[in-house]
């Protein structure tokens, strides 16, 4: 008895990866890439709008360029204590930041000018990207749980504070070797309250946690580089991923 066999050269062979948890992956990164969109208010455009085009302005010298960009940042963004990146700005780093916390609280100027607002460090941060689009070096430096920027340009270091929008043209170290009174007296002058200009001087003075960062360098390194792969991984994954479910859609024949 003969058997008749048909060919099946032409069906399709079956999938191994799980197409549908793929597909599910792909849906629910290209709508985290949609929300930075759909999220994004009017307020929040125009100050990044604003602070691009402030980026072009060319100062006509170097310490007016340095105490202008130190007055811009702020005006243009206010003191909080922190602000936690939402989901719908970059889901990927929100989900690394469900494991590590840390990793929520920016380095990125885009973000911190885009929601109006930041601490000193975050403040100093815009600052140093705006004073780095003209060739100025500038670090961090830590005094007593506050952060300013110190600047070195060829006229020499100059501290800058985008958190009490105030800039002064000696670096820490000589401001350090001033006589006691000296730089209160001189942020008196500048309209500052007297409590508050005594607090800032000792804040100077202070040996806690009174370190600088490298030249150029932001803040945590490490979180800022993590930051950046975040950021790679939000508009990668959906890419991928629908590139694999188009993949695994097309008939592979024999």
């Amino acid at each position: 008895m003969e058997y008749f066999v048909s060919e099946r050269n032409g069906e399709e062979k079956p999938r191994v990866l799980p197409f549908a948890i793929l597909l599910a992956v792909a849906c629910m990164s290209s709508l985290g890439v949609s929300a930075r969109f759909w999220f994004a208010d009017g307020r929040s455009l125009q100050r990044l709008v604003d602070y691009q085009t402030f980026k072009l302005l060319s100062p006509p010298s170097i310490q007016q360029s340095l105490r202008c960009a130190t007055a811009y940042v702020h005006r243009l963004t206010e003191h909080s204590s922190g602000r936690d990146l939402a989901i719908w700005e970059n889901w990927t780093q929100w989900l690394v930041g469900q494991f590590y916390s840390p990793i929520l609280r920016t380095q990125n100027p885009r973000w911190i000018v885009a929601g109006g607002r930041g601490d000193c460090s975050e403040r100093a941060a815009v600052l140093q990207d705006l004073l780095g689009c003209h060739g100025i070096e500038t670090r961090f430096v830590g005094l007593g749980g506050h952060v300013v920027l110190e600047a070195r340009t060829e006229a020499g270091t100059s501290v800058l504070d985008p958190d009490y929008g105030i800039s002064m043209d000696l670096g820490i170290e000589q401001l350090q070797q001033q006589p006691a009174g000296q730089v209160a007296a001189e942020l008196i002058r500048r309209g500052m309250t007297v409590p508050s200009s005594v607090q800032y001087e000792q804040l100077i003075l202070t040996d806690f946690d009174n370190i600088p960062s490298d030249w150029n360098a932001p803040l945590s390194p490490r979180l800022k580089r993590l930051e950046e792969f975040c950021e790679i991984a939000f508009w990668l994954v959906p890419a991928v991923s629908w590139l694999f479910v188009v993949w695994m859609v097309i008939p592979v024949r024999d």
